[in-house]
């Protein structure tokens, strides 16, 4: 090898060649790292790095080839075709731009990278021979077809390996320096294998060539040019290099961010960037995308819409931008925010989007959208979305509406009673059905609505102002809500709804009107013993106002107890006519109203939560009187259903005892039947508590409303007091006769007291009496009547009143 090699090395100018050498190492040292500038440029900058790099790199080739022609020296006189030394060149600057533009187009390809490389050879094995055919020599030349052969598939052997030895990372050259080397080596030694395959024969013919002097001007020339040309790249190199620094600090700042981010092509909506971030989303949506992460770069964003012409209009200019998107891609939603890209000049670059996969916010955000809309428990529209409607619908062209508010009665029975889970099973059937029948009413020209207020009220919505269509859906209601429950394995229970009826626009045009004025037709329904619906009536609205003015006077004199009394009516044995015990009585003058009969201010009392006050108050002054009664008679004081089965009253009757004085057995409580059908379990435990404190325990009015033996079976009243209608009628009718007759003789059985109410003439006294009552009440013996320390202000009161009105 050395035997061949030993002419080629004496027939070539060592530093010439060497000036060659140098010359070429530094050309490949641009062109590799312009190179890398092409591949992470954005599109529309690649191709002015393209030229820039391939103009480098044919120079270098042209360069190399040239010097080391100029350094060799073939015993003969020589000179240069200058046409074919052009072309020579612009072979070198077009081989460089295919050879570069196909490795640069997919450099994450090894077949590709590879392809680029055997044409730089290529390029680099016609440059050389090209120049050849432009050398001139006195004499003949003669070609090597194995050496000429062997030189073509070194160089492109060497020229693809330089390629694929590179390697990729994140898009640039991974292995720069075996790179360099092999290309360096590939330009280099295909000159002197090429030269192997030359022999030159010289010959007598006389013809001109180039002096030496002027060859080495032409060396001269050529390296000038060559070494302005790499210098200049070379300063391009060195400066970009210090922006490419800058360039990668801030991408790896960018990739190492929590935020996904990408940037984008303007012209063509291609990605030319995406951090780690971005890649990483991606992957976890490559399911939803025609794409992979790995080859989303160069990928148009139209992959993330389905119908992606307002996103184009929207990049087309970056006027649009900034701009905020949110894209649903099949179950994942997409939030993108898009802003322009300028560089320092102000010249935009193109547009930057972060983005980020928010399902799960959305999905939070919508439940909390929903519970602020929704009520959580029924899943029915809640009181903000029931008057965002109804202001909706009043400021319509057409409004015709109607309002139905519902509430539950005894619903509060059923919550303390079974617990709030049962009663949250009883709304939510509740809901149920009162949706089934909204849905039913609806129709095309008629939409009803239901929401929730709170609580156990509901409210209805109809399109419709016809008073017989919301009254008979006012009685579908009432029909619906009735209907047993069944509120686990062994529990069924019942309750009842009322309901207020208040129409658009005969009622009210605005929603604060039409609300308060069904609020008042429910309170109406409520007080005719609920279960009912009413509608709104203007005497109900006067009803309620004389109500709220009541309701007022008494609470001020609960404060300062003016003017309240307690009237007692005797109860005396019918056959001995003594007193055995004094029912006190609660009597109530007020200045404005005059004296208010118990019979309506006792109701108000217990609708408006006064009742308890109003108890004490009696409780109070019945046991203090009647610590100076000199015949000792107990004193009976009535207890409303209302305050039974709250866990209250035995404290309160304890602590009035004990500041009274009064003995328990002084004391009888008298209850009606109605308190023990609302919870009669827990009011039975407080009556037994009471008793056996030995507070004496009276059952009122019995014969009425939800009489029933089982009350007189469970618990061990010590009276039983008949109501005294039956007594009134019994002297004209048999069968009440036989009622009090009845009554009678069950509670001789029991061995309990059994009382007349209502005896008012001596005719009912002698009826009571053969029936076999034991004591009565009535004005047959007295009235209710004042203490004596409240005679004089009741006197003076009843003249008050007596008095014509100014």
């Amino acid at each position: 090898m050395i035997a061949i090699l030993q002419p080629l090395i004496h027939e070539h100018d060592a530093g010439i060649v060497s000036l060659a050498a140098l010359l070429c190492g530094c050309g490949v040292w641009v062109t590799t790292e312009l190179f890398n500038r092409v591949l992470i440029s954005p599109p529309n900058r690649k191709a002015r790095w393209l030229l820039r790099t391939s103009l480098i790199a044919g120079t270098t080739i042209w360069c190399t080839h040239s010097v080391t022609m100029l350094g060799y020296r073939p015993g003969v006189a020589v000179g240069f075709s200058f046409s074919l030394t052009a072309l020579s060149l612009l072979i070198a600057l077009a081989g460089s731009l295919c050879s570069l533009a196909i490795a640069g187009w997919r450099w994450n390809s090894i077949p590709v990278r590879l392809l680029g490389g055997a044409v730089m050879g290529l390029d680099i094995t016609a440059v050389h021979y090209v120049g050849i055919m432009a050398y001139r020599v006195q004499g003949s030349m003669a070609w090597s077809v194995p050496c000429l052969v062997l030189s073509v598939v070194l160089a492109m052997a060497l020229a693809a390996g330089a390629f694929l030895a590179g390697g990729e990372a994140d898009r640039q050259i991974r292995h720069t320096a075996v790179m360099k080397a092999l290309l360096m080596l590939a330009i280099l030694s295909l000159h002197f294998t090429g030269m192997l395959a030359l022999s030159i024969t010289p010959s007598a013919l006389v013809r001109h060539f180039s002096s030496p002097e002027t060859l080495w001007a032409l060396v001269l020339v050529t390296a000038g040019g060559a070494g302005a040309i790499v210098l200049s790249g070379l300063n391009i190199a060195l400066l970009d290099g210090r922006s490419e620094r800058e360039h990668k600090r801030l991408l790896h700042m960018i990739d190492d961010m929590p935020v996904a981010v990408m940037t984008v092509e303007p012209d063509t909506l291609c990605i030319n960037y995406a951090n780690a971030t971005s890649r990483t989303l991606i992957r976890s949506i490559e399911h939803l995308l025609p794409v992979k992460a790995e080859d989303l770069i160069g990928t148009c964003i139209d992959i993330f819409h389905r119908h992606p012409e307002h996103q184009r209009h929207i990049l087309a200019s970056p006027s649009n931008l900034p701009h905020n998107a949110r894209i649903s891609l099949g179950s994942e939603i997409l939030d993108l925010k898009i802003s322009a890209i300028n560089d320092n000049n102000g010249r935009y670059l193109g547009p930057m989007l972060t983005w980020a996969l928010v399902t799960k916010e959305v999905e939070a955000e919508n439940r909390i959208l929903h519970l602020a809309r929704y009520d959580s428990l029924t899943g029915l529209a809640n009181r903000n979305t029931f008057h965002g409607l109804l202001d909706t619908r009043l400021h319509s062209a057409s409004a015709e509406l109607s309002v139905l508010f519902i509430d539950l009665d005894k619903f509060k029975l059923v919550n303390d009673t079974h617990g709030h889970r049962a009663g949250d099973t009883l709304l939510r059937e509740t809901a149920r059905r009162l949706q089934t029948l909204c849905d039913d009413h609806s129709k095309n020209e008629c939409r009803v609505s239901i929401c929730r207020l709170g609580g156990d009220e509901f409210v209805i919505m109809s399109e419709s102002n016809d008073p017989a269509f919301n009254q008979a859906l006012a009685d579908t209601v009432i029909r619906s809500v009735e209907r047993p429950y069944r509120l686990g394995i062994d529990l069924n229970v019942r309750v009842s709804a009322s309901v207020g009826i208040a129409l658009c626009p005969q009622h009210g045009t605005d929603s604060g009107t039409l609300l308060s004025r069904a609020d008042i037709a429910l309170y109406a329904a409520k007080d005719a013993g609920k279960n009912a619906f009413r509608l709104f009536a203007e005497s109900m609205e006067q009803n309620l106002q004389d109500r709220l003015r009541l309701e007022d006077e008494l609470r001020k004199a609960l404060i300062t107890g003016e003017n309240l009394f307690v009237f007692y009516q005797p109860i005396v044995n019918t056959r001995t006519d003594s007193i055995t015990a004094r029912e006190a009585l609660i009597r109530w003058y007020s200045h404005e109203l005059g004296w208010v009969s118990p019979t309506v201010f006792i109701p108000v009392a217990e609708q408006s939560g006064l009742i308890e006050r109003l108890s004490q108050f009696v409780l109070h002054r019945a046991c203090r009187d009647a610590m100076r009664w000199p015949d000792g008679a107990r004193v009976a004081v009535n207890i409303s259903a209302a305050q039974l089965g709250q866990g209250t009253l035995g404290d309160m009757i304890a602590t009035t005892l004990e500041s009274s004085g009064l003995p328990a057995t002084r004391l009888e409580i008298e209850v009606t039947e109605a308190a023990l059908v609302d919870d009669e379990s827990r009011v039975m435990e407080e009556l037994y508590q009471l008793r056996a404190t030995g507070v004496h325990i009276a059952l009122d009015d019995f014969g009425t409303g939800y009489s029933s033996l089982s009350h007189i079976h469970r618990f061990p009243f010590d009276k039983i007091k008949i109501d005294g209608s039956f007594v009134r009628d019994s002297t004209t009718r048999p069968d009440y006769a036989a009622m009090v007759r009845t009554i009678a003789d069950i509670g001789h059985r029991l061995g309990v007291t059994t009382v007349a109410e209502g005896v008012e003439t001596q005719a009912h006294l002698e009826t009571i009496r053969a029936e076999g009552c034991q004591e009565m009440q009535g004005y047959v013996y007295a009235r209710p009547a004042p203490e004596p320390h409240d005679r004089d202000t009741v006197d003076r009161l009843n003249a008050q009143a007596a008095k014509p009105a100014a």
